[in-house]
């Protein structure tokens, strides 16, 4: 559903969680959109009582996880579960590989290739996810940057399936 900024309201609040405390800038990076739309959705969430301000970052509050739980709660009654649960096993061995390649961006982009179509199925059940695929393309080469998105998609991905 488009939030304030016409940002979608479901990726603004799990995008704050994961990240625990997020900036206009850093919320524009993660979710493509302007600074300034991320900067209306994250004071909407403020005004609506979802979130704290702090030294011009925001955090959830217990309204604002509570919100989120209800939206994800929603958004897995969408998915076929016995399908989305293929998806997770191909994952998840890929997952098992990647403390290994960490740090190591010819490993990374390695991991990254074979992962591509898995990512692709895990965009055609929950389409908000789609956006880590070029966060992921975005940061092969900054292995740091890579591990934080994929420990992102991980708990995505694990959330989705209920796991």
């Amino acid at each position: 559903m488009a939030f304030a900024g016409n940002v979608d309201e479901l990726a603004l609040l799990q995008t704050v969680r994961l990240k625990e405390s997020v900036t206009a800038p850093a919320l524009a990076a993660q979710l493509g959109v302007s600074e300034s739309s991320a900067q209306a959705a994250l004071t909407a969430l403020v005004e609506m009582g979802r979130a704290t301000e702090n030294a011009g970052a925001v955090a959830l509050n217990d309204a604002g996880l509570s919100e989120l739980e209800n939206q994800l709660d929603a958004e897995r009654v969408s998915i076929d579960e016995f399908l989305f649960a293929e998806v997770v096993e191909r994952f998840e061995p890929l997952d098992a590989e990647f403390p290994e390649a960490e740090g190591d961006a010819e490993k990374l982009a390695d991991l990254d290739r074979r992962a591509a179509d898995v990512f692709d199925d895990v965009s055609a059940y929950v389409p908000r996810l789609a956006r880590y695929q070029e966060l992921l393309a975005g940061s092969v080469d900054d292995p740091d940057a890579y591990a934080v998105v994929w420990s992102e998609l991980r708990q995505e991905i694990l959330s989705a399936a209920a796991n």
